[in-house]
């Protein structure tokens, strides 16, 4: 995951997030188009995991986990598989979340 929430090339408020006929699409990120899986294909998944490293995804991982979030905004929020789905964090990420 990215420090802005995206997964995959799924970037905040792009036109890529709402693709729900096709299973692969073009993202967006700063004017530079990337391929990407859409939701609908990674949501059909056995088991999706993420990777976040670093405090600089500290923010964004508490609007991913928030009960009440904008998921156009945190794409992470959209990725919710079939099958299981795993999160690895650093200690830096995952600091707020170690009790």
């Amino acid at each position: 995951m990215g420090d802005d929430g995206h997964t995959a090339s799924l970037f905040p408020k792009t036109a890529a997030l709402g693709v729900r006929d096709r299973l692969i699409s073009v993202g967006n990120k700063d004017g530079q188009p990337r391929i990407t899986f859409t939701v609908p294909l990674i949501n059909r998944a056995r088991h999706v995991l993420f990777l976040a490293a670093g405090a600089s995804k500290r923010p964004a991982l508490a609007q991913v986990f928030a009960a009440q979030a904008d998921a156009t905004e945190y794409p992470s929020r959209l990725i919710q598989p079939e099958g299981s789905c795993d999160w690895l964090l650093d200690a830096e990420a995952g600091q707020s979340f170690l009790g």
